[in-house]
């Protein structure tokens, strides 16, 4: 783990089930928040690979400090719970896992969609909203993002984007750190494509009226 102070004295939570979620979901908008100063803190859940019957080399984990190089993501954890078998994991232990690795209440926190079609991804959700529950008074921004091959791939899904990050500036960053995890990416027209997760950004972009953004539900968001 690394870790930095933000100049904002603001901090940012990305919940990840997967090694490459992070990047996949919210890439850009990690750099941006870094650059503007806020501390931003990562959580990974699973070693991504797991499931494929690989382990060792291939656990995605160990390139969380590249991840965070090239993002500028403070600090970062990662759990080992059972790649795409989450729901085998009590939600009480995934909730612990959060709580232990997290001190403070954070500022802004991304996650996953609940309707996302990977079980992994939907039991984060869950785990978010349980750990942060409204209380207190506490005011944080609650956002979820969206996963292409994972969001998409469950054709009922209820992703309503409302809240758009301009990272115009920061998509070489994002694609730099998907390189990272090159081998998986897929080919055009696969929505885990280079070509398309750029028009997504471009799309999302055109939507508010800047080259590139990348949009997000926002859950829940309390005005103090």
């Amino acid at each position: 783990m690394s870790s930095n102070s933000g100049k904002t004295g603001k901090s940012v939570l990305v919940l990840a089930a997967h090694p490459d979620d992070e990047t996949l979901g919210c890439g850009g908008t990690i750099a941006k928040l870094s650059d503007m100063g806020y501390n931003i803190q990562l959580l990974t859940f699973t070693d991504g690979v797991d499931a494929r019957g690989v382990r060792g080399e291939k656990n995605r984990n160990i390139r969380l400090g590249k991840i965070a190089e090239l993002l500028g993501i403070g600090e970062f954890a990662h759990a080992n719970f059972p790649d795409n078998r989450m729901d085998t994991t009590p939600l009480l232990d995934i909730c612990k896992f959060i709580e232990d690795s997290v001190p403070d209440q954070p500022d802004i926190i991304f996650t996953h969609h609940p309707d996302c079609l990977n079980v992994d991804h939907s039991m984060v959700y869950r785990s978010t909203i349980t750990v942060f529950r409204p209380q207190f008074g506490n005011s944080v921004d609650l956002f979820a993002y969206y996963v292409p091959s994972a969001t998409d791939y469950n054709p009922l899904n209820k992703f309503i984007g409302n809240t758009y990050f301009d990272v115009s500036e920061f998509v070489q960053k994002k694609i730099n750190a998907l390189k990272v995890y090159d081998e998986e990416i897929r080919k055009y027209p696969h929505s885990r494509s280079y070509e398309n997760i750029l028009n997504m950004m471009k799309v999302y972009g055109s939507e508010v009226g800047v080259e590139y953004a990348e949009k997000f539900q926002s859950i829940r968001r309390v005005i103090v």
